[in-house]
């Protein structure tokens, strides 16, 4: 009788110590409450998109790639939702397409966006293993058939697109020209590049997520200069980055790295010499939760997929090198 009512003290004590693990775990894994005005030097936050509507299913859930077309409006990878969501550059919404599911035209895990000079709108879709082609009001063209793309990204009249492990070059019609790299921890090779970039000179730059470090490449995919390295344990205390992800690059080649578990933007100079981090984490505008993607705008102005808040973000980084 006694060890029986032991056991069910024992194991209430348990459930107790359970119920506040999921509860501490809950509470650190939200953003912190900030008190006051946000105050972020170098960004400056215009204004937030959390979606097109009032109900739950109008707003953005756990939006991932974000890019711009030639007239500014902004294009976001709504992820939790499977689909692509349009605004102007005021953020008025435009234009949805795309839905949850496996058939052709659809998405299950829609992640890097990029939209061509023509309006020809191209979406990596990393779960079902394909890139899709869409026109401008989001009817299907094409699908191409990749293992786990990433990213892609228009320049020179060719899409580049990370992968789980190299970078795979087409032409806009998506027929194949090269790939560069495979999976691996050496200089020229990748593990989940999450962003990239390429600048008026052909140079590719690679946001290499799990390799920690960003890396430039001349236009024959030849390694120009790495910062940052492997990790050779995810418990390193002085790593360069926390989780490398999106990638932009402005007209004076200046690029714009989201720094993921940072919460931050890192900025450096086309030879790779950082200038600046800006950023905070938090809810308030202005401030990040997991961003992932980051495209320019112009004027110094940015939009960000701001993933963990719901929304994207457009704000101005005036930060640059003296």
């Amino acid at each position: 009788m006694r060890r029986k009512t032991f056991l069910k003290i024992v194991l209430v004590i348990l459930i107790i110590l359970l119920i506040g693990l999921v509860y501490l775990f809950w509470v650190l894994s939200q953003p912190p409450e900030a008190r006051g005005p946000v105050k972020v030097g170098g960004l400056t936050h215009l204004f937030s998109i959390y979606g097109y509507g009032p109900k739950p299913e109008d707003q953005l859930l756990k939006p991932h790639g974000i890019t711009v077309d030639k007239d500014k409006n902004i294009y976001v990878t709504d992820s939790g939702h499977g689909r692509v969501l349009v605004f102007d550059e005021n953020g008025e919404f435009l234009l949805k397409f795309g839905k949850k599911g496996e058939k052709k035209g659809e998405m299950q895990g829609p992640l890097g966006i990029a939209v061509s000079d023509d309006g020809h709108i191209y979406v990596c879709d990393r779960i079902l293993s394909k890139i899709m082609i869409f026109d401008a009001r989001g009817k299907l063209i094409k699908e191409i058939k990749e293992m786990m793309p990433l990213i892609p990204y228009i320049a020179d009249g060719k899409l580049y697109v990370t992968t789980y492990g190299h970078v795979t070059i087409f032409d806009l019609d998506g027929n194949l020209i090269q790939r560069w790299g495979q999976r691996g921890k050496e200089e020229g090779n990748f593990d989940f590049p999450n962003g990239i970039a390429v600048d008026d000179e052909g140079n590719v730059y690679i946001s290499d997520g799990n390799n920690m470090r960003l890396q430039a490449l001349d236009k024959d995919g030849e390694v120009l200069w790495v910062v940052g390295s492997p990790l050779k344990s995810m418990y390193e205390r002085n790593r360069r980055f926390q989780l490398p992800m999106g990638l932009a690059i402005d007209e004076d080649n200046y690029l714009y790295l989201v720094d993921s578990f940072d919460d931050s933007i890192r900025i450096f100079n086309s030879k790779g010499k950082e200038i600046e981090k800006v950023g905070e984490r938090g809810k308030l505008d202005g401030q990040l939760n997991w961003s992932t993607g980051i495209a320019y705008m112009g004027n110094d102005v940015f939009a960000i997929a701001d993933k963990y808040n719901n929304r994207a973000q457009v704000v101005r980084i005036t930060v640059k090198e003296e």
